[in-house]
């Protein structure tokens, strides 16, 4: 029998599969309060850049998890919103 090795992305898919629901209403409320952050703080920027960008990542993030999407998209998304809008309040409070 071969032995399966599963990386740090496939545990947290198969993780959010078998606690589905808990999880989603937490990541849409965790990401949801994070994207607001990164968007009243690029809001006072000259470039509107980094509001709609948030912004779509986040409701990106928002609309996957609502539709149920398959549990990589899921985790992947909401990873990539994260690192976005992370980088977005590091941008706007050191940076710019």
């Amino acid at each position: 029998m071969e032995s399966v090795k599963l990386n740090w992305f496939d545990k947290q898919a198969d993780q959010f599969e078998k606690d589905r629901f808990g999880l989603m209403a937490m990541m849409i409320a965790i990401q949801s309060c994070w994207g607001s952050v990164a968007a009243g703080l690029s809001y006072n920027s000259d470039s509107m850049l980094w509001l709609s960008l948030c912004a779509t990542f986040t409701m990106m993030n928002n609309a996957v998890l609502i539709a149920q999407g398959p549990p990589k998209y899921c985790v992947g998304i909401f990873w990539a919103a994260t690192v976005v809008n992370t980088a977005v309040v590091i941008l706007q409070l050191f940076v710019l």
